[in-house]
C-alpha cells in the first residue's frame, strides 16, 4: 500500500515539473525561464522592492536572486537602482518592458491554473487554495521554529 507522504511527494512534484515544462514552452520565445517569471510576477503585484526583500520573501539565497534579477536586466525588463537610504543596497523596478509582459504572463498562469483546476467546482478550488496556504503556513512555521 502506497503511504500518503509518498503521494503527497510525487504528486507535488509531478505538478511542478509539468507547470515547469507548460511555462517554459511559452517563455522561451521571450529568453525567459521559470524562475524569473515569480520575480516578474512579485513586481507586478508589489511594486518595487530591494533585492533583500526580495531574497526574504521568495526564501532563497542571495546569489539566486541575484542571478535572476541579472538575467531580467540583461532582457530590459527590470532596472536596479541604488537605495539612496543605503547605497549598499539596490532597489528593483519593472521597466516598460517588463510591465508589456504582465498580460501574456497572467494568460500564461491563468491557463497553467485552469489545466490543474480542470473539473473542479468552485468550492473545490477554495478548498484547494485554503489548503495549500495552510501547508505554507506549516512550513514557514517549522522553518521559524527551526531557527
Amino acid at each position: 500500500m502506497v503511504k500518503q507522504y509518498e503521494i503527497m511527494a510525487k504528486s507535488m512534484s509531478i505538478v511542478n515539473r509539468c507547470g515547469n515544462t507548460f511555462k517554459l514552452d511559452r517563455l522561451k520565445k521571450y529568453g525567459l525561464g521559470v524562475g524569473q517569471l515569480r520575480y516578474i510576477t512579485t513586481l507586478y503585484r508589489y511594486g518595487a522592492m530591494s533585492q533583500d526583500e526580495i531574497v526574504k520573501r521568495f526564501m532563497v539565497d542571495k546569489a539566486n536572486v541575484a542571478r535572476h534579477i541579472q538575467r531580467l536586466e540583461e532582457l530590459g525588463m527590470i532596472r536596479r537602482e541604488v537605495n539612496q537610504q543605503d547605497k549598499r543596497k539596490h532597489i528593483v523596478y519593472l521597466t516598460d518592458k517588463g510591465r508589456l509582459m504582465q498580460p501574456f504572463i497572467e494568460e500564461t498562469m491563468q491557463d497553467w491554473s485552469d489545466i490543474l483546476t480542470e473539473g473542479f467546482s468552485e468550492e473545490e478550488k477554495e478548498q484547494l487554495i485554503h489548503l495549500l496556504l495552510r501547508m505554507v503556513d506549516n512550513v514557514q512555521n517549522h522553518e521559524k521554529a527551526g531557527e
